[in-house]
């Protein structure tokens, strides 16, 4: 199965590290095949997935929203998904 789509996104933790608090900021990606959705910690068949949205919150990021038969799955992205979301789409047709 061949990549399709990937679209980076990221994740914040926090560590607190002798009294100094560090935001940990970590770049991820969002791989599109052609009978599912990949990212690091989910899987989402194409079946599953109902409709992809995404949000502009911030000049700095916007969350990208997956609308699945599971809930509603958010990702913090960058760069706006338009392209990723595009693809998703021709292929649910």
């Amino acid at each position: 199965m061949r990549i399709i789509a990937s679209h980076p996104f990221f994740t914040v933790s926090r560590k607190i590290d002798w009294n100094q608090q560090q935001y940990i900021e970590q770049e991820l990606f969002l791989h599109l095949f052609e009978d599912h959705i990949l990212s690091p910690s989910e899987k989402f068949l194409l079946d599953e997935v109902w409709d992809m949205s995404y949000r502009n919150s911030s000049c700095e990021f916007g969350f990208l929203y997956l609308h699945t038969n599971r809930g509603v799955f958010s990702f913090q992205v960058k760069s706006e998904p338009s392209h990723f979301i595009n693809l998703y789409r021709d292929l649910k047709k």
